[in-house]
């Protein structure tokens, strides 16, 4: 007599993939029809509401394809919205292979709207953490568990239906995807700069401007140190009114 295990094994690998695997005997077919289409629906709703734009820009039986086989090939660990989400942005970079249907940027793509997707999710736990209009140069600083920097070679959050860059762009793209005072998810580009110094606050929060500008005069030796200072004081002003640097603190 096979182990309840076996016969789950088997269950779950013919849902994922119908066609090459048999179900386990003794299962009617109409509601193994049921378990399939169940299943495989609700991930495909997940994938959906995730990606909007990367989904706007398939036909809808080339995006099916793309589920499908995310669906049956994919190990995924959790059963929940955000990391299914996630999952879907892993499979792409490391085990899809493009084909004719799909746009060159649709990994880069995928992983933007999931980072919107993070950011909108993210708990606010520095909600009274916001940093002064000016700043002294020895506040210690984070970037805010409600933001993320991220550096793509596609101008990911321009592309739409009506625009599908062919190319890289000249310049890598920089954007900070952050939620705002109302709770509402925004980006802003970034220069290199910008980035470089957000980058730095995420790595190593409690970084003051100061030590940030120390820190700087590495990738820009063109500035002496009161300039990066007062330059760095500037970026952490205008950064902190939106809510993307924030007051250090250690959990």
């Amino acid at each position: 007599m096979r182990s309840f295990q076996v016969i789950q094994y088997e269950l779950t690998e013919h849902i994922r993939q119908p066609l090459d695997n048999k179900p386990p005997s003794g299962i009617e077919e109409r509601r193994l029809k049921v378990y399939r289409e169940l299943f495989f629906n609700n991930v495909k709703g997940f994938i959906d509401s995730a990606f909007p734009v990367l989904h706007s820009l398939y036909h809808e039986d080339e995006w099916l394809v793309l589920v499908r086989q995310f669906f049956a090939c994919h190990d995924c660990r959790s059963p929940i919205f955000l990391d299914i989400s996630n999952e879907f942005v892993t499979f792409l970079a490391d085990e899809y292979q493009l084909g004719d249907a799909d746009p060159t940027f649709m990994r880069e793509l995928a992983h933007y709207e999931w980072v919107e997707l993070a950011v909108s999710a993210a708990l606010d736990t520095e909600s009274d953490g916001f940093v002064a209009t000016a700043p002294e140069t020895s506040e210690r600083l984070m970037l805010a568990n409600t933001a993320m920097v991220v550096s793509y070679q596609y101008p990911v959050h321009h592309i739409s239906v009506e625009f599908q860059p062919a190319a890289v762009g000249e310049q890598p793209t920089y954007l900070a995807v952050y939620r705002d005072r109302q709770d509402e998810v925004c980006f802003l580009e970034l220069n290199a700069m910008t980035a470089q110094l957000l980058q730095m606050l995420s790595e190593t929060p409690g970084g003051t401007i100061t030590t940030l500008a120390e820190q700087l005069i590495a990738v820009a030796p063109q500035f002496n140190i009161e300039q990066l200072t007062g330059g760095v004081a500037q970026i952490v002003a205008q950064l902190s009114q939106r809510g993307i640097i924030r007051h250090f603190h250690s959990d």
